[in-house]
């Protein structure tokens, strides 16, 4: 049986904020890596892919950026996507949530510094079976740490895939909620659900039917505007917040 990421991060307990990969120094002016299990939370042990999951992933956030945007990234983890955004000027505001506390706890240690408080970093105490067994708040019932309609661009990079049919409903709520009229959100999905169903799955992996997730986000207040298509082995959609 697959171990949870709960119990491989469990299994380091020595991991700490200040943990790097291989115990690589920090370098005057970079950014540091997070450690190999820490990494490994996001999806991938592998260093490379790590790195180009992240870029790419942070190509696409710039290609819808405009200056001056607040940036919410629902699930940041320790910072894949984020680090490669750190460098982009347009972004005013940033802030990130997972529920994860040692990733949060890293990235207030490494990447918050590094942006002179551009960045900011929240832990969500949510209970998944997966990521955090005994959290103690369920995502149905969180509310994103952002205010209504502040924000110019949300994204969700492999989030969806590990939300129940409730609590995605719930997330495209929140995610409508604190969109400014007009702003869009950057949604990555799994789409082969089992047969005969439109959305099935668990916390370790959700799919979903593309044309029912459109309809779950119209339902929030949410319109497709592109489907840019794969990334990095999901399906991405974008969609802009009704007026």
């Amino acid at each position: 049986m697959t171990n949870t990421t709960y119990q491989d991060l469990a299994q380091t307990p020595d991991l700490d904020a200040a943990s790097t990969f291989a115990d690589y120094p920090v370098w005057t002016h970079t950014l540091a890596l997070p450690p190999q299990p820490l990494m490994g939370s996001t999806g991938t042990y592998e260093l490379p892919i790590f790195l180009l999951v992240g870029h790419s992933w942070a190509q696409v956030v710039s290609h819808f950026t405009k200056p001056g945007s607040t940036i919410l990234d629902i699930g940041c983890g320790c910072g894949k996507t984020a680090r490669f955004l750190t460098n982009n000027q347009h972004i005013a505001r940033y802030v990130g949530f997972d529920v994860l506390k040692l990733s949060i706890d890293w990235t207030r240690h490494y990447l918050s510094p590094a942006t002179q408080g551009r960045f900011e970093f929240h832990h969500a105490d949510l209970r998944n079976e997966m990521y955090n067994p005994h959290g103690t708040i369920q995502a149905c019932d969180y509310r994103f740490p952002v205010a209504d309609g502040s924000v110019d661009l949300a994204f969700a990079a492999s989030l969806f895939t590990h939300l129940l049919e409730r609590d995605c409903r719930h997330y495209l709520r929140e995610t409508a909620r604190v969109l400014k009229a007009g702003g869009r959100t950057i949604i990555s999905v799994h789409m082969e659900p089992a047969p005969g169903t439109r959305y099935s799955g668990t916390e370790a992996r959700i799919d979903v039917e593309i044309e029912f997730f459109v309809e779950l986000a119209a339902g929030a207040g949410l319109k497709l505007i592109e489907r840019p298509g794969d990334l990095c082995g999901q399906e991405i959609l974008v969609f802009e917040r009704v007026a």
